[in-house]
């Protein structure tokens, strides 16, 4: 009887100290970037302020697709990283799942889609639980040591850098003449090559630049100009940061339900089930270039404005998509998304990529 009763008493005091470790601490899993730092405290500073009782630990952890950046900084041989299927979560989910970490904190861009995101492959482990305000301008902008303000005043035959097979098309499909230079790394890498006159300009997000800071820079020596959307549509997500957790956890589901934005889940939701549902019923086996962008038009309305091009520029369609404040939720976002993509593909057909490289 004594030994029973020790037994309970044990595996009482296991149980409580488990719910009190539980309870008290999160684990914030994140890229060892500067920007994903810096996203991942962005997280914390909530958490903190809305919790005073919660202790958080910030985790670093290196993804593959920063370590093949840090091999490859500058290339003009490689496919762009959506091609080549370069993974940002890989290693992030692997530590969500096995309870390293109780959340990772991405760039919401970064996420793969639904098709693709392997670690769902067999059952859905994790799932996205909040979307953080603010979302920062989803823009993309034109950086420069040479004064250029825009793509179009850009020198013929500029080389311009970046990794983005969306940014590729749609720039080649301003301007033909462009050399696109596949510039991969962190952000101070990308800059390096810049300031080492390897590029005439070199694009990047306005977030990243505004968290990191650099945009706000007085001593800055770079020409930053935003590029509108009719000539760079955004990537899907882009601006936006999103937290994610195992599904099966029911707290950390709940303490992300408290920091979840409602304006931006109903972008996201859109823009990503666009993505997924592109992605998912195309005939293609690899990843066209493709935009997204969901934002409010004036009080009234939402709008979803889509894009799928050829690598090289040559072919673009676009989709447009409303929606009225007063059917805003979560439904009438996926419908959204869905009923953009399959008009898109229509649009396409299925030899839309015929001639191009095997994706």
């Amino acid at each position: 009887m004594q030994s029973r009763q020790v037994t309970l008493l044990l595996v009482v005091l296991i149980c409580c100290t488990c719910c009190c470790t539980s309870l008290g601490l999160v684990r914030i899993g994140t890229r060892s970037s500067k920007l994903a730092q810096t996203q991942a405290r962005h997280f914390q500073d909530i958490i903190q302020h809305k919790h005073k009782d919660i202790e958080t630990e910030i985790i670093l952890i290196d993804a593959v697709g920063d370590k093949i950046g840090v091999l490859n900084k500058t290339s003009t041989q490689q496919l762009p990283l959506a091609i080549q299927g370069v993974d940002f979560t890989g290693a992030l989910d692997e530590a969500l799942v096995n309870g390293i970490v109780d959340v990772v904190v991405h760039s919401l861009k970064d996420i793969p889609p639904a098709n693709r995101w392997r670690i769902n492959a067999d059952a859905a482990q994790i799932t996205i639980g909040a979307y953080l305000e603010p979302r920062e301008n989803p823009l993309d902008v034109l950086m420069s040591k040479k004064g250029y303000k825009s793509i179009l005043d850009l020198p013929p035959g500029a080389k311009v850098g970046s990794a983005s097979i969306r940014r590729q098309a749609q720039l080649l499909a301003c301007r033909p003449d462009l050399h696109i230079i596949n510039i991969r790394g962190n952000i101070d890498t990308r800059l390096t090559a810049l300031d080492r006159g390897e590029l005439d300009g070199l694009i990047l997000a306005f977030a990243g630049l505004k968290r990191l800071g650099t945009l706000l820079d007085d001593d800055t020596t770079y020409q930053c100009n935003t590029i509108p959307t009719d000539v760079l549509l955004p990537g899907v997500g882009q601006g936006m940061i999103a937290v994610t957790c195992r599904t099966n956890d029911a707290r950390t589901i709940s303490l992300l339900n408290e920091v979840d934005s409602h304006d931006n889940r109903i972008a996201a939701v859109t823009e990503r089930t666009f993505l997924d549902a592109v992605d998912h019923l195309s005939p293609w086996s690899g990843r066209p270039p493709v935009g997204g962008l969901m934002s409010t038009s004036g009080e009234e309305f939402w709008e979803f404005r889509g894009l799928l091009a050829t690598p090289d520029g040559s072919k673009v369609l676009t989709v447009n998509k409303t929606l009225h404040n007063s059917q805003c939720n979560e439904a009438a976002a996926l419908n959204i998304g869905r009923q953009a993509a399959k008009d898109l593909l229509q649009q396409a057909g299925e030899d839309f990529l015929d001639g191009y490289y095997k994706l």
